[in-house]
């Protein structure tokens, strides 16, 4: 779902358990000596890798339920399959699709260079309406590269999902809507940040430190070395 929008009772169980999970596995590292730098090219204190979900099978699956629960209640019959973005979101475009029972396909970053649908792997029916996975977003631009890939490929892509959407930068919320993608995710900063005091995971320091870059995330990160830009295409190579 959009994060601007109001959430229901069992949107917002299925962030608190999202972040619980992510805090729990020790998935949300910060910075020592120096910042992470995304692929993207901005500069953060912390990094959250979604991927310790893989190897929690109870946690796992119960976040899958989830996720699988609201996309039915969201989307309902607007998907014929789900399209994995490499390499991280395929294992859980892969339970996703088990638990809709639809097939599922998965988008490589870049053609191999042969073949009809030299991008996509699996079979893609011309005008299928597929659902894009992926593991978090950041800026959002890998996402929309991923959609125009499978558009460019015949698939009509409107909608996209992540187990965790930073939803800080305000400029990927225009680049999903000038591409006309929803954007649907189990929890955000906010949901994962809530729990982080009563749990003591961050020293005070560091939460006052999390908490300015959150508050200005391109102003952190041109401060640490980063990106203070946000680019202004996506280029599909």
């Amino acid at each position: 779902m959009s994060p601007t929008q109001q959430r229901s009772p069992r949107q917002l169980l299925a962030a608190q358990e999202t972040a619980n999970a992510l805090l729990a596995l020790n998935a949300v590292y910060v910075y020592e000596e120096r910042p992470f730098i995304y692929t993207s090219g901005w500069a953060s204190p912390v990094y959250v890798d979604c991927r310790k979900l893989m190897s929690d099978a109870s946690r796992r699956s119960n976040l899958m339920d989830h996720a699988a629960t609201l996309l039915r209640e969201q989307l309902g019959d607007r998907i014929d399959c789900v399209a994995g973005a490499e390499s991280a979101g395929i294992p859980f475009a892969c339970w996703i699709a088990e638990r809709l029972q639809l097939p599922m396909i998965y988008v490589r970053k870049k053609a191999m260079g042969w073949g009809v649908h030299a991008q996509i792997e699996g079979d893609l029916p011309p005008g299928a309406r597929c659902l894009l996975v992926d593991d978090l977003t950041t800026d959002g631009l890998s996402k929309v590269g991923a959609a125009l890939a499978l558009r460019q490929a015949g698939a009509i892509v409107e909608d996209v999902f992540v187990m965790f959407n930073y939803d800080i930068y305000p400029q990927s919320d225009a680049a999903y809507d000038e591409h006309g993608l929803n954007l649907h995710a189990l929890a955000t900063w906010k949901d994962v940040f809530s729990l982080t005091k009563a749990l003591s995971y961050f020293t005070d320091e560091r939460a006052k430190e999390i908490k300015t870059f959150l508050g200005d995330p391109m102003g952190w990160s041109v401060a640490h070395g980063g990106a203070g830009r946000f680019p202004d295409n996506v280029v599909i190579t």
